[in-house]
């Protein structure tokens, strides 16, 4: 993928996630991978993030209970992660171009190509990825980045990506390599 015509898109990698109400351990290892990254990829390319940010009584609660109220420390970006995003993009929806400006941002940054991680791998990176299939963006997930809240799905979730979006995935160390071909 061009370098200059990607981006990081960073999925939910905030406190309810990572530490809170849906965080484990693997959510951690992937937080603190993905900052160790972001360090060597020193602004290389956009990094946009995109977290959860509901409004009261949102649908999805009847699903997931309530989280990541807009405005609450739940939904903001882990702190160890905060000072990467160029952009942030507030989402009430699973898939992160659904309702917000996602995919006008990428437009107008000419970004062709998506660099993607977060959790959980399965519900938002899935879906995330189903967005900017249908809107012809190419995608790469960066799997050793990314974590469910069920960890049991991971390796499945990923598979999915790759079946039903002809997506890749590839490793943090792989990103970096990329970033600076």
């Amino acid at each position: 993928m061009e370098a200059n015509k990607s981006c990081i898109l960073i999925i939910d990698m905030i406190n309810d996630f990572v530490t809170g109400k849906f965080g484990n351990k693997n959510a951690v290892k992937a937080v603190e991978l993905a900052e160790k990254t972001l360090i060597k990829i020193n602004g290389n390319i956009p990094v946009i993030f995109a977290g959860d940010a509901h409004i009261n009584n949102d649908p999805e609660f009847l699903v997931w209970g309530e989280h990541a109220l807009d405005g609450t420390d739940g939904s903001k970006i882990v702190k160890s992660l905060s000072k990467f995003p160029d952009y942030v993009i507030k989402k009430r929806h699973f898939d992160a171009f659904y309702d917000t400006d996602l995919d006008s941002l990428l437009r107008a940054l000419n970004i062709k190509n998506i660099y993607i991680f977060g959790i959980s791998t399965d519900i938002c990176v899935e879906h995330t990825c189903a967005g900017a299939f249908y809107r012809y963006y190419n995608v790469k997930v960066i799997s050793d980045l990314c974590a469910c809240i069920d960890d049991s799905k991971q390796i499945s979730s990923i598979n999915n990506i790759k079946i039903n979006y002809g997506y890749n995935h590839i490793t943090a160390e792989e990103l970096i390599k990329e970033v600076y071909k």
